[in-house]
């Protein structure tokens, strides 16, 4: 195979250089080969040998022709390439900021560039269905708050706000903020179901009820709802017709938080979904243990934080090497008032709980004029450690 020129330098490469550039076997295989030492950018050695069988990756697809999942080149001859419905597909049906699970055997360094043997590429979709926009960047798509970036358009020629049609998104799945911040944005294929990506807030066996988010779907069959699942789960929904009683069908429900195998090399890339210190975090639902790493941006890692970890999964927990983190955006509050402490200075706002103080900017109203059912509006952001939100500017409609 003739080699692809080089890729431009990527935190991504710089996490795989750190972690070390292993040859590694296919998943489930029985090769094992010896990874091999490299240099590192932050100045750490490798330092001796080890015997690696497999890796996992999960991150954004980063170009084609080949592919590059998150800055690493992708050997896919012989894998298995499928989307979240199970069907197989196209090496030419992948594109830029789709989403990517990835397992492979082998990743070696050659030339500057990371290539990766991969067994298996599952590609799939966090949302697909018909949007109701906010303003340019904001939609709702079955009862989930959709951030598109500018970044994600003009693909298939569509825009914000004027496509009228279902549309599909690839991006990462922010529970901190319960919203989707979308990677890529395309037209619904014809025969396209509604389906969603989210974390389960609700379940009611004895009529069938689910809930992710605002949206509540009914399954006809009890069969349909997994023994043992429970709200706080990372679930895949499909979603049929609305029925009489205004609840979408559920035609399929699965858990689908991601399950790195024990003892792979993994490199992640995602939003922190829960936080309890530096040291420990989930990504994505994954538990990470950072207590080791070496940690960039350590003042950005919060709730809601864009972070990528590498390191090794073990007892189910992912033994970071490395995390990389990037500030969480401010969250928009845009809602009616549910419920107000003015004790404790809290607000719920839309299930998200929120703190005022003197250091809270009031716009042309005052905490005074805070009272459940009014409209608020305005700015807040995740404090680390904390499980509420912190207020930097509020409107109160009056």
């Amino acid at each position: 195979m003739k080699p692809s020129p080089e890729l431009n330098p990527s935190r991504r490469h710089l996490l795989l250089a750190f972690a070390g550039s292993a040859a590694l076997s296919a998943c489930g295989g029985s090769e094992t080969v010896t990874e091999q030492p490299t240099s590192h950018p932050l100045g750490i050695g490798a330092g001796g040998t080890g015997i690696v069988k497999r890796s996992f990756l999960s991150a954004t697809v980063t170009a084609v022709a080949p592919i590059s999942v998150g800055g690493v080149q992708l050997v896919t001859a012989g894998a298995q390439l499928r989307d979240g419905d199970g069907q197989s597909l196209r090496v030419n049906e992948i594109e830029p900021g789709m989403t990517a699970r990835v397992q492979a055997g082998q990743i070696m360094s050659l030339a500057g560039r990371n290539l990766a043997l991969v067994q298996s590429l599952v590609v799939d979709t966090q949302l697909r269905g018909m949007p109701t926009w906010l303003d340019a960047q904001t939609a709702i798509i079955l009862g989930q708050r959709v951030k598109v970036p500018a970044s994600a358009w003009g693909i298939n020629g569509i825009g914000a706000g004027g496509t009228g049609r279902s549309l599909r998104v690839w991006g990462q799945l922010d529970l901190a903020r319960a919203q989707v911040v979308a990677s890529r944005v395309a037209l619904a294929l014809p025969g396209d179901t509604d389906m969603l990506r989210g974390l389960l807030s609700g379940i009611d066996r004895a009529t069938g009820l689910v809930q992710v988010g605002s949206l509540q779907a009914r399954a006809a069959d009890p069969a349909l709802l997994p023994a043992g699942l429970e709200p706080g789960a990372v679930v895949r929904l499909v979603l049929g017709a609305v029925g009489a009683d205004g609840h979408p069908a559920l035609l399929a429900l699965r858990e689908d938080a991601l399950r790195p195998p024990e003892g792979a090399r993994v490199e992640l890339e995602g939003r922190v979904t829960q936080f309890s210190s530096a040291q420990r975090f989930a990504l994505d639902g994954v538990p990470v243990d950072a207590s080791q790493a070496v940690i960039e941006g350590l003042a950005d890692l919060m709730a809601g934080s864009e972070v990528e970890v590498s390191g090794r999964m073990s007892g189910g927990v992912l033994v970071a090497r490395e995390v990389v983190a990037q500030a969480a955006e401010p969250v928009e509050i845009n809602g009616r008032i549910d419920a107000l402490d003015g004790v404790r200075q809290t607000i719920s706002v839309g299930g998200m709980l929120l703190h005022w103080s003197a250091a809270t900017r009031f716009e042309s109203s005052s905490a005074k004029d805070l009272r459940v059912g009014r409209k608020l509006a305005g700015l807040a952001r995740w404090v680390p450690g904390q499980t509420l939100l912190e207020a930097s500017r509020l409107r109160v409609e009056k």
